[in-house]
Order: C-alpha cells, then sequence, then structure tokens
C-alpha cells in the first residue's frame, strides 16, 4: 500500500515538473482564452492518467490524487482553467476508467466546482489552500461513500490515504511556488537586459542584433533614425527631468504614430531608431509623422534619417551606416540652420546696441549746442561768447561718428610684410612724449630676433597707440612705469603693455570689449572695439588681465609667419 501511495505521489509530481516546462509563462487574468483550456487540459489529462494508474481495485478506492491537478489549476491557474480541467480530466477518465465511474465523477464534478469558485471568490492565498485540500478529501470521500453504501466507509484507510495526499500536494504546490518565482526573476533580467529602463524600448545591443536577424531574412523594411535635437541645451537649461520626461514622451509617440513597427529601441542617448514594413510611400509617411505631428506633441524638433532595404542598399552593414550617415547630414543642415538664426539674432541684437549707444552719444552734444542756441536767441543770435563751446560739440560729434564709421564699415586689408618689433617702435615714438608729459616713463624689452608677420602696419599702430594711451591715462599721477614686452610664442608674436595703475573692477572686465561703454569722462568707449576688429581681421586677438591696486596688462596676439626670401 505505501508503495502505491509513493508511486502515485511521483506520478503527481513528475506531471506537475513537465507541466512546468510546457507552461513557461504562468497564466494572468489577461491571458488568452485558449491557454487557459491548454492548461486546464493538461492538468485534467494527468487527474485521468493518476486514476488508470490506480486501476479500479477496492483496495485503492481511497487514493485520492487524481484530484490534486484539479487543485493545482486553482492555485496556480484560474477558475477558468479549473472548469476545463474538470471538463477534461471527466472526459479522459471516462474514456480510461473501466469501472466505478460514477464515484470518479462525483468526485471530480464535486471538487472541480468547488475549486473554480474557490479561485475566483478567495484571494488569500492563506485561506484558498486549505479551501482546496478539505474540497478535494471531502470529493473524494463523496465519492467513496457513494461506492461503498451499504459497506461503511473505512476511516483507517481514508486518514493514512489523506495525509499522503496533503503531503504530495504540499510538495507540488511548493514546487510551483518556487517555479514560478523563478520564471517571474528569469522575465524580469531579461527584459532588464533587453530593455532601456527609461522608455521601455530595446536597448542598443538587443536592437542591433534582432535588426541583423531580421536583415538577414531578406524583409522588405524601412529603417529610420530619431535625433532629439538640441536635447543638451534643454538639460542644461530646465535639467534632466525635463529632458528624461521628453524622451519618454517622443518613445511613447513611436510607438503611438507606428503601431506597425518591427522594432523600436532606443539607439543613444537622444537617439531612437524604427524599423517598420516598406510603406508605399516613405517619405511622406516620415515626414508627416517627424517633421509635424510628433514635434508639434512634443515640442521639440526631430532630426532624422532613413534608407530602404534592400531597394537601395542590400548589405546590411553597408545599409546601418547608409542611415546613420543620412542622419548626421539632417543633424548638421538643422545646426547649421540654428546656426544661422543665432547669428542673426546676435546681429540684430547688436544692431540695436550700437543704435541705442550712437544716438545716446550724439544726443548729449546736441542737447549743448541746442541749449546755447537758445540762449543766444535773447541776444539777437549772437553766438560770440558760445562760439567755441559749440564748435566744440560739433567736433565731438564729428570725431564721433568717424570713429563709429571705422568700427562699422567693413575694410579691406591691405596687409605687407613687416615686424611687430617695427610696429611697437612706432606706436612708442608717437606716444613717447605724451607719457613723459605726464610724468611716467616707458620701458621697452624685445626678443632680438624679429618677428616677422603679414600686417597692415597703420592699423596695428593704431592698436598699440590705444592701448599704450589707455595705460598712460590709467596712471594718473607722475612717477607710473609702462612695460611694453615683445616676444613670440609659438606661431604667435606677442606684446604684453603692462601699467602700474589702479587696475580694472572686475565688473568693468567683461564689458571693456563693447561700444560706448568707457570709463573715462570724455571717452567714446569705441576705442576698445575698434582695436578688437582690427585685431580680428588679421587673425590676432586682444585680451586683458588685471587686479585692482596694481595694474593691468593689455596682451596683443599677432599671427607670425615667415617671410620668403624670394
Amino acid at each position: 500500500m505505501v508503495r502505491e501511495l509513493i508511486v502515485n505521489a511521483a506520478l503527481l509530481i513528475t506531471g506537475v515538473f513537465v507541466g512546468s516546462y510546457l507552461f513557461q509563462r504562468p497564466l494572468q487574468a489577461g491571458s488568452k482564452r485558449y491557454l487557459h483550456a491548454l492548461y486546464g487540459a493538461y492538468y485534467g489529462v494527468v487527474g485521468a492518467v493518476l486514476l488508470a494508474f490506480n486501476g479500479n481495485e477496492d483496495s485503492y478506492r481511497f487514493l485520492c490524487f487524481h484530484v490534486a491537478p484539479i487543485a493545482l489549476c486553482a492555485l496556480h491557474g484560474s477558475s477558468r482553467a479549473t472548469v476545463f480541467g474538470a471538463g477534461a480530466a471527466l472526459l479522459a477518465g471516462g474514456l480510461l476508467a473501466t469501472e466505478s465511474y460514477v464515484p470518479y465523477m462525483v468526485e471530480t464534478t464535486v471538487v472541480g466546482l468547488g475549486s473554480a469558485w474557490i479561485a475566483k471568490s478567495v484571494r488569500r492565498r492563506a485561506v484558498a489552500w486549505p479551501s482546496l485540500a478539505a474540497l478535494a478529501l471531502a470529493g473524494v470521500l463523496a465519492g467513496e461513500a457513494w461506492e461503498a453504501r451499504g459497506t461503511g466507509v473505512d476511516w483507517g484507510n481514508f486518514a493514512l490515504y489523506a495525509a499522503f495526499f496533503l503531503a504530495a500536494l504540499l510538495a507540488t504546490d511548493w514546487y510551483l511556488q518556487l517555479d514560478r518565482s523563478r520564471k517571474s526573476l528569469l522575465k524580469e533580467y531579461t527584459y532588464l537586459t533587453q530593455h532601456d529602463l527609461l522608455t521601455g524600448l530595446l536597448n542598443f545591443q538587443t536592437f542591433q542584433a534582432r535588426l541583423q536577424t531580421l536583415l538577414s531574412e531578406g524583409v522588405r523594411v524601412c529603417f529610420f533614425l530619431v535625433d532629439c535635437d538640441d536635447v543638451k541645451s534643454l538639460n542644461t537649461e530646465q535639467g534632466y527631468h525635463t529632458v528624461d520626461g521628453t524622451l519618454k514622451n517622443v518613445a511613447n509617440l513611436l510607438r503611438s504614430y507606428f503601431p506597425e513597427a518591427l522594432l523600436i529601441g532606443r539607439y543613444g542617448s537622444d537617439e531612437f531608431a524604427v524599423v517598420i514594413p516598406m510603406p508605399d510611400n516613405p517619405a511622406a509617411t516620415l515626414e508627416n509623422a517627424l517633421d509635424r505631428q510628433i514635434p508639434e506633441v512634443a515640442d521639440i524638433r526631430l532630426a532624422y534619417g532613413y534608407a530602404l532595404f534592400p531597394d537601395q542598399e542590400s548589405d546590411p552593414v553597408a545599409f546601418v551606416a547608409l542611415v546613420q550617415k543620412r542622419m548626421l547630414e539632417t543633424k548638421r543642415r538643422l545646426w547649421l540652420e540654428r546656426e544661422a538664426h543665432w547669428l542673426h539674432n546676435e546681429r540684430l541684437t547688436a544692431v540695436g546696441e550700437l543704435a541705442a549707444g550712437m544716438a545716446h552719444e550724439i544726443r548729449n552734444p546736441l542737447t549743448t549746442v541746442k541749449g546755447f542756441l537758445q540762449v543766444s536767441k535773447q541776444n539777437g543770435y549772437n553766438v560770440t561768447d558760445y562760439y567755441d563751446i559749440i564748435m566744440h560739440e560739433i567736433k565731438r560729434m564729428s570725431d564721433l561718428t568717424a570713429e563709429f564709421l571705422q568700427f562699422s564699415k567693413p575694410a579691406a586689408l591691405r596687409p605687407s610684410w613687416t615686424t611687430v618689433q617695427e610696429c611697437v617702435q612706432t606706436a612708442v615714438q608717437l606716444t613717447e612724449s605724451e607719457a613723459i608729459q605726464h610724468g611716467h616713463q616707458l620701458r621697452i624689452t624685445a626678443d632680438e630676433a624679429p618677428i616677422s608677420a603679414l600686417l597692415e602696419k597703420d592699423k596695428i599702430v593704431q592698436v598699440l597707440i590705444n592701448v599704450i594711451r589707455n595705460g598712460i591715462d590709467a596712471m594718473g599721477e607722475p612717477g607710473g612705469t609702462l612695460t611694453i614686452a615683445v616676444y613670440r610664442r609659438g606661431e604667435f608674436g606677442v606684446v604684453d603693455v603692462t601699467d602700474t595703475g589702479v587696475g580694472i573692477p572686475d565688473e568693468h572686465l567683461a564689458r571693456l570689449f563693447q561700444p560706448f561703454f568707457s570709463t573715462k569722462a570724455k571717452g567714446t568707449g569705441l576705442g576698445l572695439s575698434i582695436s578688437q576688429k582690427i585685431m580680428s581681421d588679421h587673425g590676432g586677438f586682444i585680451s586683458v588681465r588685471s587686479k585692482v591696486g596694481s595694474g593691468t596688462t593689455f596682451t596683443i596676439r599677432l599671427p607670425a609667419a615667415e617671410r620668403d626670401p624670394a
């Protein structure tokens, strides 16, 4: 008897083990109906096989293992699967049983209907498990009571069989729980290794592998890459939370607008890849979705490139490279358009600032002239007393407009071969008397080796004079020293002009080269702006560093060149 019990338990466990491999995915409420039917039918057949193995001997009437699969359907399947399992068990049992079918039918019907009700109504496993076990034993007991009418039930054998049955049911239930946990972890691991966590799309490696498989099969497809244009600047301006939300929104929109897509993946930090079946008009389809609809909803500009396989390229590797190349070309075009738009706005802003500054500078002398003319009206328009002041203000306006024209008017350079030392020497000769008059000393240190350069000498001398005069004015009280150092550094000839003045505050340094900005009472604020433009026209640079209380150093870098003796 014990041997039969062990064999029945082993058969039950074997049937459950095989079923766990046949049904890799646990049943869910949303699973398709045929899966519930297959799940229930399998375990119903397992129950019928257990009944046939036990035979119909009276000594085995209490072996109730044949109802265990139906109870397991309720615990690990669904109420629908349980009903299908009971039906399959009744049908198969009727085919396999040779006699005493009525008790089996009673047992299976009671356990099947009761288990289906428990699976649908009882949510707590702690209640469902003992309820199903008790129901299975009650069903078997009902069947045996029907069979043993008039002879009575052997309660001793029933208790022994019930203990073995409960142990086998507990073991198979424990195994199915472990198997479900294993499958769940495996599914989660597979998802995490194949999908992007932010968007839920395929990651780069998985997308590439599946794409190559698809292309090797020769399927006609349209493959396109999508780049969220300028998302990095959005990250800087609004933070990564906003960018993450934008990327997830674009991913969802791609799913929505391309439901027929064979593959959708995240190709990079801000790039997506989509493979769709060959459309009738690829250009119109992609233009409608990626140029209009998705950018309008997501509020972001998209750059994309696409190619058709195998129409435009039949080699899989070259096909992917072609799509990447086309997307980069689109990104470059959009970048150039954005830069052109930005430069246009910058120019408009600069023109506005220049116009406002010019109007302000001209208005002051005009106000002075207007005031003296109004006063002279009372004296019969005699302007003799104010003539010098009026002429001074008019000259100031003339000088201002001349400097402004020099700053704004593009002038063609007429360079010639000269040396940086010659330019410095000329500038010193023109400013040395002014420095002596203010009580300052000029000190010059220069490399002996001439630093040749192709320059317009007069323009460079103008820059040097402007910087030297600024240094003389900055030193104020007599006794200052202006040091001019000339040397070569790499491909540039460098001139450092250092004064011992009061220095320039940090808030003024940032605006030093802006038009019309000046710290001098009578300055126009155009000298350094003009100097910077001249240096830019020559391919050079002018920069400044200063420390309040220690002085200022202007550094002029001019591109040096070796003069061809020919």
